[in-house]
């Protein structure tokens, strides 16, 4: 009897075991068919943006100060496109969508503007980036291009004039070329200081194709360093054709080079190193700049106790060194003066700025 039952129990046990083979075989429900296909049919709604272009290139242009397009676009999706404010490579671009929102099919333009104003020559290429709600492409990005060519060829560009001594006149002639070929119709010549003067003056035997632009500096007021600009004008009455760089030194009776008397001290701990008459010793060549007037100096003195002076005659009446010798290193920065007198009537004294920067460690 007891046998029976555990055969009967056995069988029951094996039934079992086969049942829940039978259920471990069978293939798993495709839980996440219905993810998949949701997933599907988001895409397939997702919007599309289309540009017809994604390049500007304007080629080459002259003569302009900005440069302004239209990229078109079209949302060729089936869900709603939305589009953010597109950022651009400068502040020198500006671009703006219209519309921003965009039903399946809808069509849309970017305008934007290049300004090159400060361009005479070169490659202008700049970038636009345009983000959206498109899951495929989030942002595209755009290039806006050109090549600025000049209208007008001339020479020098700029104009050094060096050292003029108060109350000489220089006189410099810039040349112009039309490159197209045409009249060069120079209108007008604007200068940024009333101590320049500028007058266009044609050129014969050129067919109206080139000028000379002649440029006067008077040489007056207190001697100091010039950047000056001559705008000259063609065409376009309020916006130049090219503009023309002045510079140069207004000088008195005497120069100095330097200008200025620095140290810059890194290691005041070490100072002066290992070689000490290079990094102690510093020196301003003072010159005379009319050679009918001889010169000398004397009497140099200094606002700061530690440093000492000595005058070196280099050419007698016309050059000498101010030879300048730092003791040793402040505790702390320091700004003072050296100064010496002249023979000169109308430059008795002279002063020069004196800077000397302790770098502390930390």
């Amino acid at each position: 009897m007891m046998r029976n039952v555990f055969v009967l129990f056995g069988s029951a046990m094996l039934v079992a075991v086969s049942v829940f083979a039978q259920e471990a075989a069978k293939p798993e429900a495709p839980k996440a068919e219905g993810t998949n296909t949701e997933a599907a049919a988001n895409a397939q709604a997702a919007p599309k943006i289309q540009f017809d272009r994604t390049v500007y290139d304007f080629g080459t242009t002259s003569m302009v100060q900005q440069l302004t397009g239209t990229f078109t676009f079209q949302n060729t999706g089936v869900g709603v496109l939305d589009l953010k404010k597109p950022s651009t490579s400068c502040g020198c671009t500006v671009a703006s969508v219209k519309p921003d929102t965009l039903k399946p099919g809808d069509k849309g333009e970017l305008v934007f503007t290049m300004n090159v104003g400060n361009m005479t020559r070169g490659h202008a290429e700049k970038y636009i980036t345009v983000p959206s709600n498109d899951p495929q492409t989030p942002s595209v990005n755009l290039t806006v291009k050109a090549d600025i060519v000049p209208t007008f060829d001339f020479n020098p560009q700029h104009v050094p004039l060096g050292d003029i001594r108060q109350g000489t006149t220089t006189n410099v002639s810039v040349q112009v070329k039309r490159v197209d070929g045409k009249k060069i119709n120079l209108s007008k010549v604007e200068t940024s200081n009333p101590s320049i003067h500028a007058r266009i003056v044609p050129v014969e035997n050129s067919d109206g194709t080139a000028a000379d632009v002649v440029i006067e500096s008077e040489a007056e007021g207190a001697p100091r360093r010039f950047n000056e600009t001559v705008k000259v004008f063609a065409d376009n009455p309020t916006q130049p054709a090219f503009t023309i760089g002045v510079s140069g030194r207004l000088v008195g009776p005497i120069t100095l080079s330097p200008e200025a008397v620095l140290w810059g001290i890194a290691d005041p701990e070490h100072w002066p190193g290992p070689r000490p008459d290079l990094t102690a010793t510093r020196k301003v060549r003072v010159q005379a700049t009319d050679p009918s007037k001889p010169m000398e100096i004397r009497n140099p003195t200094s606002s700061l106790k530690d440093l000492n002076l000595v005058i070196d005659t280099i050419e007698t009446g016309k050059v000498y060194d101010v030879v300048v010798k730092l003791a040793g290193p402040p505790k702390e920065s320091e700004r003072g003066t050296i100064s010496f007198e002249t023979t000169l009537a109308n430059q008795q004294t002279v002063t020069v700025p004196v800077m000397i920067n302790v770098l502390k460690r930390n």
